[in-house]
């Protein structure tokens, strides 16, 4: 996939391009203002800055609160996908599967070696693959935790140079729980990698609304890496073979002596792939990438925390690239986005904050260079937002 790099000039020229989905008019195109003629080249810091606010009022309501995957109504830009899919795969995963009694599958899950084969990893873990994680968690009876070729086979790429390929998403689940040598660290190293499914509701304004995103944490996107062992099927005899694979991971570990809750830091860079094919205008599935990077210990950690009041904090301080395309056969005809910053959020229940009916969000955002601090409050489902900055920029 083509990383389109971003500049504030070209976010200007990027606000006349309509963001498909949620109708045949785009994202969010109530948002869309009658000056939006100023030439890039001359614009003021202000207008610059409104026009990137324009932007994310398409593609990333997620940063302000007023997102709910479940209406099909609301439109999903291309930051609204990755933050979405970040929020309930990684995260919401690893803290459900922190909840469960892990002794009920010694017998079952255990591992005394986890990575058989490894010469450089003896840790023992606990292993949840593929569809035996829906026996474990409650709640995901809808998702796919084993994608195969029969579950791709309606999927079509735009040509054979899109990576990853189709290929690539067939893979299961994997979710590994680790063994420490000092047992207060004990089952306190969730690992995600592998390949799932999980619908969205979003509606074009035809029939769907039941979409599906496609999900592939793997070694392209993330630099954090396990070595597996795995059977694989050997191309020149057919037969099943079993073989060391180095795939990306999402490692997300609890830090045992947090001052205020409980805090969880991803280990280091980390990322994910997304298909989704829900836009009608063309036959293929467009792809989003997400990528992170995260060094614990340092002002680059990433994290989420869970304070003792309940409030929640994400805390994303190095976002490389959250990149897509959308294909439109009329003008304007693609909408090519890369975005790159950082992301903080704080209130009760940030990740489903319009879903809650009431509350009020906290957040500041640098995206493509421009701060947006301010304030979101939920009234009743409505989400009214007031930014604090960029100065002299409304909402």
């Amino acid at each position: 996939m083509g990383f389109i790099k971003s500049s504030l000039a070209l976010a200007l020229a990027s606000l006349l391009v309509a963001c498909g989905g949620g109708g045949s008019d785009g994202y969010y195109n109530n948002t869309k203002q009658n000056n939006e003629t100023t030439t890039p080249g001359t614009s003021t810091p202000i207008e610059i800055a409104k026009a990137e606010l324009d932007i994310l009022k398409r593609e990333g309501q997620f940063l302000f609160g007023n997102y709910d995957p479940n209406d099909a109504t609301t439109s999903k830009g291309y930051i609204d996908h990755a933050l979405d899919t970040f929020a309930q795969g990684p995260i919401q995963l690893s803290l459900d599967i922190r909840q469960i009694d892990l002794t009920a599958f010694k017998t079952t899950n255990y591992r005394d070696k986890c990575f058989l084969l490894s010469k450089t990893d003896y840790r023992a873990c606990y292993v949840f693959v593929g569809e035996d994680i829906k026996k474990v968690l409650s709640g995901y009876s809808e998702w796919d935790f084993d994608i195969t070729a029969e579950d791709l086979k309606n999927i079509k790429l735009q040509n054979d140079q899109i990576t990853p390929n189709l290929e690539a998403y067939e893979s299961n689940t994997r979710i590994y729980i680790f063994e420490n040598e000092n047992g207060d660290k004990n089952f306190n190293d969730v690992t995600i990698t592998g390949a799932f499914a999980y619908p969205f509701q979003q509606s074009w304004g035809i029939q769907q609304t039941l979409q599906k995103r496609f999900v592939l944490i793997n070694s392209a996107t993330s630099d954090y890496k396990i070595t597996t062992t795995a059977t694989v099927k050997d191309p020149e005899t057919g037969n099943n073979v079993e073989r060391e694979i180095t795939t990306g991971a999402i490692s997300i570990y609890k830090d045992l002596t947090s001052r205020d809750g409980s805090l969880y830091n991803i280990q280091a860079g980390s990322g994910f792939n997304v298909l989704i094919n829900d836009n009608p205008n063309i036959p293929f599935a467009e792809p989003i990438s997400f990528i992170l990077n995260s060094v614990p210990g340092t002002s680059a950690s990433a994290s989420f925390r869970i304070k003792a009041s309940g409030e929640q904090e994400l805390f994303l301080p190095s976002i490389t690239t959250i990149d897509g395309t959308r294909v439109e056969n009329e003008s304007p005809d693609q909408n090519n986005q890369t975005f790159t910053g950082n992301v903080s959020l704080s209130g009760n229940n940030i990740f489903k904050f319009k879903q809650q009916l009431s509350g009020t969000l906290n957040f500041e955002h640098v995206i493509n260079g421009i701060t947006f601090k301010g304030t979101s409050i939920n009234n009743n489902g409505t989400v009214n937002t007031s930014l604090s900055l960029p100065t002299g920029v409304t909402f």
